[in-house]
């Protein structure tokens, strides 16, 4: 719906001064009553608008407003009756003594006395009903007049003028339908009595129109049997569902467009009749893949003709298909109701394959599958290229897996097609490839005259050179410390030299540039001094300097020398043994043989890998040299590294049942040295580095401390050695555990809910937090509230020592139980509290 002003087409103003006198559109402002000249003549006025209504005919009217505003006024403090009237139209002849004729008293509104703003009073006057009047009449416009109502139009009190007043319009054109069809297949709208059919659904469509523009309308369908218009249904969808009526029904439609306001009118029905039988099964043949069975006929890429025959039943006009390798049927045009038609497929593959092929009868109704199977020949040609290069002879093999295949013919990139004769079903030839890059090579393979098969290769032509080496590369092992070499070769016309570069992964081992010789070929000797994962890149260098493609050849060589692994991490320390693993990769290796901080040669016989124990008497660096030992007895270059050891003391923290302190038990911890001369240790616990403690060495150099853990958890002990020349250690950072000697205790019963009853028994289960703490447990003494206290012996087969017990009340009870230590110390006790119910 929009809103619109209405044209208008001619104003005036007649003067009862001047009652002959005419003015068509005059310029200034509308006055309407009564005003004295200079002269005391009288001058009544009143104005009309005539406006064109002829855009309006066939739209849905919804406001209509007569509006202006006023621009002069003779006495504010005055009220004016000021009338609209709806007349007859204005005209060259209108005049005072010639006035449009009043038809009806359309308004009547008093302004003036009382206005917020004067003059600017606003008049709108709602004129719907007269303009839905008049567009009904057809009539091309419409008329207003402004006037002083007739008892006051006298009175020059009351007198005012408006600016040129305005009619707005809200109007909606009904939107309409047209191009009424049914599609897929498309089929036209059809009359009553000659009308096209539709199966048990059927696709319609129509265009939709709005004068007004905007958003496109919808459309809405309506359908329903002709002999009974009340089963009429509706939908919004363009597909009408036509299962429930019988084969035979005649069925309308129609379409209706829909705007955001209104619904335009329903179109001129249209007609169908519904038909759901389907069309019988085709038939189906082809000469090119007649062949069900292996070896098959065709081709891979031979094109074949395959027929739908519908055996001259006149109700199919046209076929849909699908090959084995898609579901998405495909038209295949009929040349007549009732004949055949061409469907053109060509096999990408050679094998089994099929064609599945229905009949469409005019409603649109799909028939059964006919499968049409077929064997496509194993004759489709195959080519081998070796490239030799850009401007160098490159060789193809041409075979096919069909014997009988007498020739191939080849074209590269759509260039000139070669021929060649095949013997036992090979061909070979020599082509020259002209540039760099990716090139398409499109072969078809013969028997006699007739086509076996395409296919199509794609391969990447480049001109960097040849790389050929014997000891470096694929399947290779090579050592560091032999001499091996590579081979160069041109793939392009005119190389000089080469430019090649050796990398692993510390850098750029080895680079140069060597002439090439003889052919262009050029040997370069290689020995690797280390072993690793390396790079050889290599370009080809013409005349002009220019460089062509590289080449790369990615190699690995085995490192003569052993590789040794030492696990010396922060906490290892003097006297604590380091495993050192050492393995070679060199074929042959037996053994190893090493010699740790300058000490004596020792061997291991245990074939390329070892793992050995070395223990450092020192802090700082010491030396281990490994060599690897082969069959012979031969020892291959060393390898040395540093075992690294802070000059922190070694701590050790040992409980009253070994390395594990308890919670409340007496504990130790050995400061041992990791150079002579220490005079005293220093310790805190935790980050409270400002509480620093000291303890005097031994004459050994150790010291211990000893102290009883308050609470089970977590500790932390930082230690350092001070020698006799003031020096300071590195610091020894020991993070250990105290576990707790409480008993854990599960049990039938809880504290919050009560459960079982007097009589009803139950169990207790006592464990340490850690099956260690289990291992150090002889007996758990527990008793239950005033009872006696009863001995349970520790179980060495679970995890838990389980007892039975058997309340005699209901009500809240208390266990107590601990453990007695397998030395006769007690552990705390642990207070268990439960409810028994009724």
């Amino acid at each position: 719906m929009n809103s619109t002003g209405a044209a208008l087409t001619a104003w005036t103003y007649t003067d009862s001064a001047q009652p002959g006198a005419t003015a068509v559109n005059p310029s200034g402002d509308a006055p309407i009553g009564s005003v004295n000249d200079a002269a005391g003549v009288r001058h009544t006025q009143r104005a009309y608008f005539t406006y064109d209504l002829r855009p309006f005919q066939g739209a849905v009217l919804s406001q209509a407003n007569f509006y202006s505003t006023e621009r002069s006024v003779a006495d504010c403090s005055r009220t004016a009756p000021v009338e609209v009237w709806r007349t007859g139209p204005v005209t060259t002849a209108t005049s005072w003594q010639n006035p449009p004729a009043e038809v009806d008293l359309v308004n009547q509104t008093s302004l003036g006395k009382g206005a917020i703003a004067c003059p600017g009073a606003y008049l709108g006057v709602d004129v719907l009903a007269q303009i839905v009047a008049a567009v009904g009449r057809q009539d091309p416009s419409i008329t207003f007049e402004v006037r002083v109502a007739a008892g006051s139009e006298a009175d020059p009190g009351v007198r005012r003028a408006f600016r040129q007043f305005s009619l707005s319009v809200w109007a909606n054109h009904l939107p309409t339908v047209s191009n009424l069809q049914m599609v897929d297949p498309d089929r036209p709208c059809g009359t009553l009595e000659e009308h096209p059919s539709a199966g048990r659904s059927t696709k319609v469509r129509a265009t939709p129109f709005d004068a007004d523009g905007g958003a496109t309308p919808r459309v809405t369908f309506a359908f329903w049997p002709v002999e009974h218009p009340e089963q009429r249904s509706e939908t919004g969808s363009e597909v009408l569902y036509l299962n429930g009526f019988a084969d035979g029904t005649v069925v309308a439609w129609t379409a209706q467009a829909r705007d955001a306001d209104d619904a335009g009118p329903w179109s001129e029905p249209c007609y169908l009749t519904v038909d759901t039988t389907p069309p019988p099964a085709p038939v189906v043949f082809s000469k090119t893949y007649s062949v069900a069975e292996y070896p098959g006929s065709g081709g891979q890429g031979v094109a074949g003709t395959f027929a739908a025959d519908s055996r001259g039943d006149l109700d199919v006009t046209g076929f849909q298909w699908h090959n084995r390798d898609s579901s998405a049927w495909r038209a295949a045009a009929i040349d007549h109701p009732g004949g055949r038609a061409k469907i053109s497929y060509t096999p990408g593959s050679w094998g089994p394959d099929e064609l599945h092929v229905r009949a469409l009868d005019a409603a649109g109704n799909p028939g059964a599958e006919q499968v049409y199977k077929f064997w496509v020949r194993n004759s489709a040609p195959f080519a081998a290229v070796t490239v030799g290069g850009v401007g160098l002879p490159s060789q193809i093999v041409l075979r096919s897996g069909s014997a009988d295949v007498t020739s191939y013919d080849y074209a590269v990139d759509g260039g000139p097609v070669t021929r060649l004769t095949a013997t036992a079903g090979v061909a070979q030839g020599s082509l020259t490839f002209t540039s760099v890059g990716v090139h398409s090579i499109v072969s078809h393979s013969y028997v006699g005259t007739k086509p076996a098969g395409t296919n199509t290769l794609s391969l990447s032509v480049s001109d960097g050179p040849g790389i050929v080496s014997a000891e470096f590369g694929p399947g290779t092992s090579p050592v560091s410390g032999n001499q091996g070499g590579f081979t160069f070769s041109p793939r392009s016309v005119g190389v000089e030299a080469y430019h090649y570069v050796i990398e692993d992964g510390e850098g750029v081992v080895d680079e140069g540039r060597v002439g090439a010789g003889s052919g262009g070929n050029v040997a370069l000797p290689w020995t690797p001094e280390r072993g690793g994962y390396f790079t050889l890149t290599v370009r080809s260098i013409v005349a002009d300097g220019s460089e062509s493609q590289e080449s790369v050849l990615s190699f690995q060589v085995i490192d003569a020398r052993p590789t040794v692994i030492s696990w010396a991490d922060a906490d290892s320390g003097v006297g604590v043994p380091v495993v050192v693993e050492m393995w070679s990769d060199v074929p042959g290796v037996t053994g190893f043989v090493y010699s740790f901080d300058g000490g004596a040669e020792q061997g291991v016989n245990e074939g390329s890998y070892s793992s050995v124990r070395v223990v450092p008497q020192h802090g700082g660096a010491s030396s281990l040299v490994v060599r690897a030992k082969r069959a012979d007895g031969s020892l291959s270059p060393a390898t040395t590294i540093e075992i690294v050891l802070p000059d922190s003391p070694v701590v050790t923290v040992r409980g009253p049942y070994g390395p594990v302190p308890v919670a409340g038990r007496e504990t130790t911890a050995t400061f041992t040295p990791a150079s002579p001369g220490v005079a005293e240790y220093r310790y805190f616990w935790g980050d409270d580095s400002g509480s620093v403690q000291s303890v005097d060495a031994a004459a050994d150099g150790s010291a211990s401390i000893t102290w009883q853990p308050a609470e089970p958890g977590v500790l932390t002990l930082n230690v350092t050695s001070v020698r006799t020349d003031g020096t300071v250690s590195q610091p020894r950072r020991l993070v250990f555990r105290v576990e707790d000697p409480k008993v854990e205790v599960w049990a039938t019963w809880d504290d919050w809910s009560p459960s079982g009853g007097p009589g009803q028994s139950g169990w207790f289960s006592f464990s340490g937090s850690t099956s260690w703490l289990n291992d150090v447990t002889a007996n758990y003494l527990w008793r239950v509230g005033d009872g006696p206290v009863q001995e349970l012996a520790q179980a060495t087969d679970t995890y838990t020592t389980d007892v039975m017990w058997v309340p005699d009340r209901s009500g809240p009870f208390t266990l107590y139980v601990q453990r007695e230590f397998t030395d006769g110390a007690l552990g705390p006790v642990t207070e268990y509290h439960f409810l028994v119910g009724e």
